[in-house]
């Protein structure tokens, strides 16, 4: 791994306008997430992103290549990661520990791209000037999440949460295909009554945010396990 510290806070803040994961940003937000919290890194073949049981929280996003997410055990690989794909969100709004291994790996491993995110080739050529790596990613850490003002810090988590339940649908369709059949996310009345109340104060409306986000991720971390088993 390697840190590309020669890009200008103007290119950086370019990479960050070009991903759909921060399209909740408004006009001088992207200088909140484009400081000292934000690392842009490259990997060669075969190497970790992030290790099954590690307790880092970054928040990564592919900006170039392709990775794997691999549970240990198992003997194919659960998803495959394409540039825009971002990952390690579980550890980043929670804490836990890491629940699956992201390998990267050569781009002959994937089936015909489905994104349609490609990084600059101005930026892409200035970031791999100084060395030549297989993968690019940025890394978010979680400790930018306090620093960050109540409403901005908000829309993250609430864009996360849009994201983590597009992520239990797809994963709900892949364990319905390998196993016939798939659990329902079913919400608890506590939680369903903290959703109806609401709350007029920024304080309510976040802990209501992190309620539903831990709410999704515990459901996540039962698909999969079903599906590691089922690999």
């Amino acid at each position: 791994m390697v840190t590309f510290n020669h890009l200008s806070t103007d290119q950086v803040q370019g990479i960050i306008h070009a991903l759909e994961l921060f399209s909740f940003l408004e006009e001088g937000e992207a200088e909140e997430i484009a400081g000292d919290f934000l690392n842009i890194l490259g990997f060669d073949t075969g190497e970790f992103l992030i290790q099954e049981g590690g307790a880092d929280r970054s928040l990564f996003v592919l900006l170039h290549g392709y990775a794997s997410v691999v549970k240990e055990g198992a003997g194919i690989p659960m998803a495959q990661l394409e540039p825009g794909d971002f990952f390690g969100e579980v550890a980043f709004l929670t804490g836990r520990k890491r629940i699956t291994n992201v390998i990267v790996h050569p781009p002959s491993m994937t089936s015909p791209p489905r994104s349609r995110f490609y990084l600059d080739e101005t930026i892409r050529t200035t970031i791999l000037s100084k060395q030549k790596k297989t993968a690019i990613v940025l890394r978010l850490s979680h400790e930018i999440l306090p620093t960050l003002g109540p409403s901005l810090r908000i829309r993250f988590k609430n864009m996360m949460i849009d994201r983590l339940s597009l992520r239990v649908e797809q994963m709900s369709v892949k364990v319905e295909a390998l196993m016939g059949e798939s659990p329902e996310l079913e919400i608890d009345p506590e939680l369903e009554a903290l959703i109806q109340q609401g709350g007029d104060s920024l304080t309510a409306i976040e802990k209501g945010c992190d309620a539903i986000v831990e709410h999704l991720i515990e459901f996540i971390e039962r698909l999969n396990q079903q599906l590691s088993e089922a690999f």
